[in-house]
C-alpha cells in the first residue's frame, strides 16, 4: 500500500508540474525554468516510480508467489489463499498538451497471459483462477551418422532361415521431437502431447504420447491415453538422457514399448516415485485394435532416491558434491492371445529368442511348429550412482515365457531369458567432456550375445542442452532388431555412431 501511494503521489506531482509549466507566467528570464530542467525532474520522478515497482515485484518473488500477486498489507507469511491479485494492464500513451485541448481518454487493456522461458517456451496465466490454461513447448533433435562394419556376411535363425548381414553407412535425423504440456479448464486437468519424426521411420511424423491427467491428490495423478509401458528404468528415462548415442542392446531387447491404457503416477515421501498401469499390450505402439488381442497388460515400476534427488541425466553433469543413488525395480505381466483361427496375431510378433528368431515364426522352436499364444512375465532391477563427476548405472532383466501354445503339443511350454547391462563414465573436464564405457548381454535357450562400447560426450557450450557424442560398439551376434539404435538382428561386427543433439 505504501508503494501504491508513492506511485500515485509521484504521478499527480508530474501532471501538476506539466500543467504549471503550460499556464504559469514568468516575470523574468532568470526565474523561468527551461524545458530541459523540467524534463530532468520528470525523468527523476519516473526513475523513483520504477524503483518502487521493482521493490514490489521483488517482494512478491521472495515470497514464492506467482507473477502479479502481492501479499495483503501487514501479512509477512501469507499463503496463496491470503493474497490479493493485482490486475496488470497496458495503455496507449497520450502526449501532454499545452494548448488547452481536452485530454484524450486512455485505452486500457488487461494482460491475461505472459510468455516466458523456463527450460522450455512457456505461456502461463497471470491469474490461473480466471484463466486456467498453461502451455509449455519443448523440442529436441538428434542428427546422427552411423556406420556398421560386418565380420560375417549372413546369419541363420533357429528356424533355418538365412539372411544377409550388410555393411551400412548413413546420415539420420534419428529423433526430431516436439512436446506440448500444461493444463486446461482446471489446474488439476493436465495434458501432454509428444510428436516424433525420424528419417528411418518412412520420414513420417508420429504421435508418440498423448494423454490427459487428473491430479487427484498432491501426490497422485491419474492419466488416460497413450504412453510408455511402465517398466525398464532407462526406457522410461528417455533417449535424450542416455550415456551413449542410444540405449544398451540388452535394454532394447527386453524393454516394452508404448500402449493405450490407464496409468496411476505418484510419489512416495520426498524422493520416491511409482507408476501403475493397465493397457492394451506389451508392444502395441501403433497397432490398431484389429491387430491386438482382448487381453490387457499390467505393469508397475518404482524407484527411491535415498540420498536426495538423483535427477534425469545418467552422467554427473552437475558434479554432485554428495553421493546420489537411485534404486528401483519393474514388473510386467502380459498375456498374448491368438485370433479365432488359433494363429498368432501381430501384437505378439515383438518377442524374439536369444539368437534373434521371432517366437511366432514357424519353426522357431521346432520344425513346422508355430507358436500362437503365450504369457510373458518381466522383472527388472536397476541402480544408479553418481558423485563428483563419476557415474555408474546398471539393470538386470529377467523374462519368462510361460503357457506356450502352438499348433502341436510342445514337450516344454516355457522358456526363460536373462540379460543385463552395466555402464559408467567420468567427466575429464567438468561440464565439457566425459568418457563412458558399457557392457551388455542377452542370454537364453539359444545362446548368448554381447555388446562392448566406449565413447565420449562433448558439451561445447558447457550446457546439457547441446551435446556431441561419439561411440564405438562391438557386437557379437545381435538378437535385437532396432533401427532406432542402429543395431539389427544378426549383426556381428563394429558399429560407429556420431551424433549432434540439441534441445530447448
Amino acid at each position: 500500500m505504501i508503494a501504491n501511494r508513492v506511485f500515485w503521489a509521484g504521478s499527480i506531482f508530474t501532471l501538476l508540474a506539466v500543467d504549471s509549466f503550460c499556464n504559469a507566467q514568468w516575470s523574468t528570464s532568470e526565474t523561468k525554468p527551461t524545458l530541459d530542467a523540467l524534463q530532468q525532474q520528470i525523468d527523476l520522478q519516473a526513475t523513483q516510480i520504477d524503483e518502487l515497482k521493482k521493490q514490489l515485484e521483488s517482494k512478491a518473488d521472495s515470497s514464492n508467489l506467482p507473477f502479479g500477486v502481492v501479499p495483503r498489507t501487514g501479512d509477512n507469511s501469507c499463503t496463496p489463499s491470503d493474497v490479493q491479485r493485482v490486475p496488470i494492464t497496458t495503455e496507449l500513451p497520450v502526449e501532454a498538451s499545452c494548448d488547452g485541448e481536452a485530454e484524450k481518454p486512455k485505452t486500457h487493456h488487461n494482460i491475461n497471459f505472459m510468455a516466458d522461458y523456463q527450460n522450455g517456451f512457456l505461456i502461463r496465466p497471470i491469474d490461473p483462477d480466471t484463466h486456467p490454461f498453461q502451455l509449455k513447448v519443448n523440442g529436441w533433435a538428434q542428427f546422427r551418422h552411423h556406420a556398421f562394419d560386418r565380420d560375417v556376411t549372413s546369419w541363420t535363425d533357429n528356424a533355418g532361415v538365412t539372411r544377409p548381414v550388410e555393411n551400412r553407412s548413413a546420415f539420420d535425423i534419428e529423433r526430431a521431437r516436439l512436446a506440448l504440456a500444461g493444463y486446461a479448464v482446471d489446474e488439476r486437468l493436465t495434458y501432454f502431447v509428444h510428436m516424433d519424426g525420424d528419417t528411418d521411420g518412412a520420414h513420417t511424423v508420429d504421435f508418440f504420447d498423448y494423454w490427459w491427467g487428473w491430479q487427484l491428490t498432491e501426490s497422485f495423478q491419474l492419466q488416460l491415453g497413450k504412453r510408455k509401458v511402465a517398466a525398464s528404468r532407462q526406457w522410461i528415462l528417455g533417449a535424450r538422457h542416455t550415456r551413449f548415442s542410444d540405449r544398451p542392446m540388452a535394454n532394447d531387447f527386453f524393454r516394452p514399448d508404448r500402449t493405450v491404457g490407464i496409468w496411476g503416477v505418484g510419489t512416495l515421501g520426498d524422493h520416491g516415485h511409482y507408476e501403475l498401469m493397465v493397457g492394451n499390450g506389451f508392444n502395441t505402439a501403433n497397432l490398431p485394435n484389429s491387430a491386438t488381442d482382448n487381453r490387457f497388460t499390467y505393469a508397475a515400476t518404482n524407484y527411491f532416491d535415498p540420498w536426495g534427488d538423483y535427477g534425469n541425466p545418467l552422467v554427473d553433469f552437475a558434479g554432485s558434491t554428495e553421493p546420489l543413488v537411485r534404486l528401483g525395480h519393474s514388473f510386467v505381466y502380459s498375456p498374448q492371445g491368438a485370433n479365432s483361427s488359433a494363429s498368432p496375431i501381430e501384437e505378439s510378433s515383438f518377442l524374439r529368442l536369444s539368437d534373434g528368431t521371432r517366437l511366432t515364426q514357424t519353426g522357431a522352436l521346432l520344425p513346422g511348429v508355430t507358436v500362437s499364444e503365450f504369457d510373458l512375465f518381466f522383472y527388472g532391477l536397476d541402480m544408479a550412482y553418481k558423485w563428483r563427476g563419476w557415474s555408474f548405472n546398471s539393470e538386470l532383466f529377467m523374462r519368462w515365457i510361460e503357457n506356450i501354445s502352438a499348433n502341436v503339443t510342445l514337450p516344454d511350454d516355457s522358456l526363460a531369458q536373462y540379460g543385463f547391462y552395466t555402464e559408467g563414465g567420468y567427466f575429464l573436464v567438468p561440464k565439457v567432456l566425459d568418457v563412458n564405457f558399457r557392457y551388455s548381454q542377452v542370454a537364453g535357450n539359444l545362446g548368448t550375445s554381447s555388446e562392448y562400447a566406449a565413447g565420449f560426450n562433448w558439451y561445447p557450450l558447457a550446457k546439457p542442452q547441446v551435446k556431441i557424442s561419439f561411440d564405438v560398439t562391438a557386437l557379437d551376434g545381435s538378437p535385437l532388431q532396432n533401427t532406432t539404435s542402429d543395431i539389427l538382428v544378426g549383426d556381428d561386427g563394429t558399429l560407429f555412431r556420431s551424433q549432434f543433439q540439441t534441445e530447448f
